[in-house]
């Protein structure tokens, strides 16, 4: 997770940066398509928060957005046979 924002330039502060990574994390555990999609609501859910509160700005908040896809779909194609 660390290298993808780094190479975007996003920089995030300390503790939205951990709670990113976890999330990025357990969609990437997750273990069926079920489990992802709560997952993956979780986490986008966080973003929301973010989002709503004004913490970062709609440029980094879009970042996360497509930081949270991307690690769905990856996962979802490892789960679809």
């Amino acid at each position: 997770m660390s290298i993808v924002f780094s190479q975007s330039g996003v920089n995030l502060p300390d503790l939205i940066r951990t709670k990113l990574a976890k999330h990025l994390a357990q969609l990437g555990r997750a273990t069926d398509l079920h489990a992802l999609e709560l997952t993956q609501e979780r986490a986008e859910g966080f973003v929301e928060g973010l989002e709503a509160s004004r913490a970062l700005t709609p440029a980094t908040i879009e970042e996360l957005y497509i930081a949270v896809e991307a690690a769905t779909v990856r996962r979802r194609r490892e789960l679809t046979p």
